[in-house]
C-alpha cells in the first residue's frame, strides 16, 4: 500500500513528477528498480535504455535481469557505465565467444590437429555414446564473463554488490523458475542465458539451469520483492505472432515454444510502471555483430522518456538523497589462500597446477589469470576449463573447474592394457 501511495503521488503531480508533497517527505525515499528482459542479441538495446536514463540523471536502486538482459543488467550493477558497456558489446569478438574456440596461437604445437577440426564432439560414457546438451559448452562466453566480473569476484551476495541485483534461470530438473541472487555471478549469469541446445546447461547446487526466459522473460515481481517501489522495464522479448506471421513452421514452432513467457509477461507489464520496448522485430536475435544499431533503438525508444526520468530523479531527491554506489572497478589483482581442483579425474591437480604455475598468496591479475586458462585449455585435456573465486569467512579460494575430453579416457583406458600386458609378460 505505501509503494501505491508513492508511486501515485509521483504520477498524478503535475508535469507528471512534479514537486513532491511535503506529506510524502515523511516517507523514505522510494526506491526505483530496473528490469531488463531476455531476447538474444536483440538486449543490448537495454544499453541505449541505461544511457537515457544516465542523462536524466536517474539510477536504478535495484536491477533484475533474464538471459542478455542478465549479462547488461550484472555488468551495470558492477560499475560499468552504459558507454563502457557499449563498447564492450561493440568491440567484442562474437565470433570466439559464441564458441568453444581460442585463438591458434594460444593451443600448443602438438595438440593444434585437435582443436577446430570437427564440427561435434561426442562424449563416450559407459560404452554408450551420449549426444551433448548443446552445442556450445561456453569455454568463451564463461571467459568474458568472468574477465569483467572480476571487481567482483570476492562478493558472493549479489544483494552487497553496488547495484543489488538478480537473474533468473530455469530448472530442467524440476521445470521450474529459479532465481540466482548468490554465489559466482559469472555462472549465475551463464546459467540465465544457457538458451537451450545452443548453450549447454549449468549446473548449481542440485539445480540444472538453462535459460530463465523459458519460465520468465522478464523479473518485475522479483524486482518488487527485492524492495522496488517504481519499476521501469526494458523489454527486447518475444512477441506474440499474428495470423500472417503462422504461415510457417518455424513461426508455429517458436509461437508454441513462447506461450508461458508471452502469457507471464502480459501478467508481469501490468507491475510496471514505466515500459519500454525498443523496436527491434525487424532485427535478428542470432546476430551479434550490429551493436550499434541495435543499442541505438534502446536509445530511440527510451528518448521520449528522459524528461519524465529527469523529473522522477528530481523529486526523489527531494524526499532524501540516493545511497552512493561502492567504485568496484578499480579492484585489479587478488591473493588466494587456497587453490583448489575439480572436475578431474585423469589429469592430475600435479599436471593442472604445473601448467597454471600459481601459487597461494601470489598476487594475481585477470589478465595472467586469464592467460593460463588458456594455456590449460589449448592442451586439449579439456571440453571446458574456467574458474570460480570463492569467498570464505576472510580468506578466498580459487577454484579450477575441469570437464576432461573423452578421448582421455581411451588414452588412460590404453595405457592401462599396455600396462596390464608389460606385467603380464
Amino acid at each position: 500500500m505505501k509503494a501505491i501511495i508513492l508511486i501515485s503521488a509521483l504520477l498524478l503531480l503535475p508535469g507528471q513528477f512534479g514537486p513532491v508533497l511535503f506529506a510524502q517527505q515523511q516517507h523514505a525515499r522510494p526506491r526505483v528498480g530496473l528490469a531488463l528482459s531476455g531476447g538474444g542479441s536483440l538486449g543490448m538495446a537495454h544499453i541505449g535504455v541505461l544511457k537515457v536514463m544516465e542523462e536524466a540523471g536517474l539510477r536504478p536502486d535495484y536491477i533484475t535481469g533474464v538471459s542478455m538482459g542478465s549479462i547488461v543488467g550484472s555488468m551495470y550493477s558492477i560499475g560499468y557505465s552504459a558507454d563502457s558497456l557499449h563498447k564492450l558489446f561493440k568491440n567484442a569478438d562474437w565470433n570466439i565467444i559464441l564458441s568453444n574456440n581460442i585463438p591458434e596461437n594460444k593451443v600448443i604445437f602438438t595438440e593444434k590437429k585437435y582443436f577446430n577440426n570437427s564440427i561435434l564432439s561426442l562424449p563416450v560414457s559407459k560404452k554408450k555414446v551420449r549426444l551433448p546438451s548443446g552445442m556450445i559448452s561456453g569455454q568463451q562466453i564463461e571467459k568474458m564473463l568472468s574477465y569483467y566480473a572480476w571487481p567482483a569476484a570476492d562478493i558472493n551476495d549479489f544483494s552487497k554488490l553496488p547495484i543489488p541485483f538478480l537473474c533468473l534461470g530455469a530448472d530442467l530438473i524440476t521445470c521450474k523458475k529459479v532465481v540466482l541472487k548468490s554465489g559466482y555471478l559469472p555462472d549465475a549469469v551463464r546459467a540465465s542465458m544457457a538458451v537451450p541446445s545452443i548453450f549447454t546447461p549449468i549446473k548449481i547446487d542440485t539445480a540444472v539451469l538453462i535459460d530463465g526466459g523459458f519460465v520468465r522473460n522478464i523479473a518485475v515481481s522479483e524486482l518488487i520483492e527485492m524492495g522496488a517501489d517504481i519499476v521501469i522495464g526494458s523489454y527486447t522479448g518475444f512477441h506474440r505472432y499474428n495470423e500472417d506471421e503462422l504461415q510457417s513452421v518455424s513461426g508455429i514452432m517458436k509461437q508454441v515454444s513462447f506461450f508461458n513467457t508471452v502469457n507471464d509477461y502480459s501478467q508481469q507489464k501490468q507491475l510496471i510502471d514505466i515500459l519500454i520496448e525498443p523496436k527491434v522485430r525487424d532485427l535478428s536475435s542470432t546476430v551479434f555483430t550490429n551493436a550499434d544499431s541495435i543499442i541505438n533503438r534502446g536509445y530511440i525508444a527510451a528518448l521520449p522518456f528522459r524528461e519524465k526520468f529527469k523529473k522522477l530523479a528530481d523529486s526523489l531527491n527531494l524526499i532524501g538523497n540516493q545511497q552512493p554506489v561502492e567504485f568496484l572497478l578499480n579492484k585489479h589483482s587478488y591473493s588466494f589462500n587456497d587453490i583448489e581442483i575439480e572436475g578431474n579425474d585423469v589429469i592430475s591437480d600435479d599436471q593442472i597446477l604445473g601448467i597454471l604455475d600459481i601459487k597461494t598468496g601470489e598476487i594475481i591479475d585477470k589478465d595472467l589469470l586469464s592467460e593460463k586458462i588458456d594455456l590449460l585449455y589449448g592442451r586439449s585435456w579439456f571440453e571446458k576449463v574456467k574458474y570460480r573465486i570463492v569467498p570464505k569467512n576472510d580468506s578466498l579460494t580459487l577454484v579450477i573447474d575441469c570437464i576432461e575430453n573423452p578421448r582421455l579416457c581411451f588414452m588412460d583406458q590404453y595405457i592401462m592394457i599396455i600396462h596390464w600386458r608389460q606385467v603380464s609378460c
